[in-house]
């Protein structure tokens, strides 16, 4: 057989089992010329690709750092008020090559990493063939090799994903399934090619071949449905802006996301909250795909301060808070009360309501329960770094299929209405009305998955940056240049010698 090596940032991992501890998170591994040249066996496969979720996460201010900063170009939260702050920038749609350069150079990398290990694990994993002179051999036999289609199948999940936020974040870039290329190197290539070369085919490969149940058991690893899950949202985008393929698409988002509502036996988590609960956090709940972070295991989250007030018992960073405007359209219920925090206790020993404290905005709870049961106590904390969820496939059918065909079926209402539901608030959408119906499901996208990453690629996708940004929109760097898109590192355009995005 083929033979097969891993290192970690320069050191060999040693494998004595055929166990995978995911929460191990190994770095990576090396190139494929070196991939190919040692024995391999599906344990080592499985821990290689393993490798590829540590490099999505990329370190304490890695994804879910760059990509909640990202985030803040949309509505829903705010920075603080301190001197400086080049969130700003980002907030007041005109993103800076230079000031903001760390979240355009570590998120360009990340995803890259992620590429560079997929393309390597994809290109250097032959799938065994079927063999066996007796029943029980062959049925062994289909059973590894099935094994080893499914871990490729991670890998083109991983690649998919992460061409698929390049493409969002940045329009063309280059097209590399050979980890022997050089990335800094190649030429831009369309958006579309990205698209229907390598995204939708990885994921049709990836929704084919992944179990119906992940290789960990719960959200670490991703399953059938969790590809189902982003291939339809890759639909959904293909739908809107940039490309603007509409109806066809979002029929294709429709259709793969009733798919998942027919066929997993999946069910919304009855309470919200406990989505983001430490202790829950490796049930198998609702949650599809997640980086699962954990301090012990050295793939800690930034959510230990980042999301506390400066005036808090234990002085938070204040890097994100809730935007005060948002929050009064955002109805009342279970879910409100637990993903804002508008009172907190001070250093003085008082308690003081967020109109009063020292920067005057109120907080976002959602990730304030993994910090080892000592609220803000430490920068690096536990938690969960949501990417898919079960509700998100119920709130894509209920959109899609309104917007494929003009009707609001029965199972799109039934889709809103459960999210509804479990949020605890006071009236459920009823409206069959095409027009008030999407209105109604856009809004509620924005309130379940307040900060989880999602709401400005919605903004962009449906062009309604300027409706829900008009604050800021119509003096912007993105207005002036009628696109979307955040500058690419400055050193990448000029190894490769491109052309930046316009007004970059």
């Amino acid at each position: 057989m083929k033979k097969l090596a891993y290192i970690t940032l320069g050191c060999c991992i040693a494998l004595t089992t055929a166990c995978v501890d995911l929460d191990q998170y190994p770095k990576s591994f090396i190139t494929e010329e070196e991939y190919n040249g040692i024995e391999q066996d599906i344990s080592k496969v499985e821990l290689a690709a393993t490798g590829l979720y540590k490099n999505l996460w990329n370190g304490n201010y890695g994804f879910c750092c760059r990509m909640m900063r990202i985030d803040c170009a949309a509505d829903q939260m705010v920075s603080s008020p301190k001197p400086n702050n080049v969130l700003d920038y980002i907030i007041q749609l005109n993103p800076s090559i230079s000031s903001n350069t760390a979240d355009w150079d570590t998120s360009w990398a990340n995803f890259w990493n992620v590429i560079t290990g997929a393309n390597t694990l994809i290109a250097g994993t032959p799938i065994p063939e079927i063999s066996g002179a007796t029943a029980a051999e062959k049925e062994a036999s289909e059973k590894t090799a099935k094994r080893y289609k499914a871990v490729v199948a991670e890998a083109r999940f991983m690649r998919a994903l992460s061409y698929f936020y390049l493409v969002r974040m940045y329009g063309d870039i280059p097209y590399v399934t050979n980890s022997s290329e050089a990335i800094e190197y190649q030429p831009r290539t369309a958006v579309a090619d990205i698209y229907n070369k390598i995204i939708v085919p990885d994921l049709i490969e990836a929704c084919a071949s992944l179990p119906t149940v992940s290789r960990s058991g719960f959200s670490s690893t991703p399953s059938q449905w969790a590809a189902k899950a982003l291939l339809s949202d890759v639909y959904m985008t293909m739908a809107g802006w940039p490309l603007k393929l509409g109806k066809e698409y979002y029929a294709k988002a429709a259709e793969v996301s009733l798919d998942i509502i027919e066929h997993s036996g999946l069910s919304l988590t009855p309470v919200y909250g406990d989505l983001w609960k430490e202790a829950k956090k490796e049930e198998a709940n609702e949650h599809l795909f997640a980086i699962h972070n954990s301090v012990a295991n050295k793939v800690a989250s930034q959510y230990g301060k980042s999301f506390y007030p400066r005036d808090y018992v234990k002085a938070g960073w204040a890097d994100y808070y809730a935007n005060p405007d948002y929050i009064a359209t955002y109805p009342e219920g279970a879910r409100k009360e637990f993903n804002y925090m508008t009172e907190w206790p001070t250093a003085t020993g008082t308690t003081v309501k967020w109109q009063d404290s020292q920067d005057g905005y109120p907080c976002i709870a959602k990730y304030q329960d993994y910090n080892q049961g000592v609220a803000g106590n430490s920068a690096q904390s536990n938690g969960i770094t949501p990417i898919y969820r079960y509700a998100d496939v119920l709130l894509r059918y209920a959109e899609a299929s309104n917007l494929a065909t003009g009707n609001v079926n029965a199972t799109a209402l039934k889709c809103l209405q459960d999210i509804q539901t479990r949020a605890g608030v006071s009236t459920l959408t009823t409206t069959t009305n095409s027009e008030e119906f999407d209105k109604a499901v856009f809004a509620e996208r924005g309130y379940e998955f307040l900060a989880e990453y999602k709401r400005w690629f919605d903004l962009v996708r449906r062009e309604k940056v300027s409706e829900f940004k008009s604050k800021y929109y119509p003096s912007s760097l993105m207005k002036a240049n009628s696109h979307y898109y955040f500058p690419i590192p400055s050193t990448q355009i000029k190894l490769a010698g491109w052309t930046n995005n316009a007004g970059y």
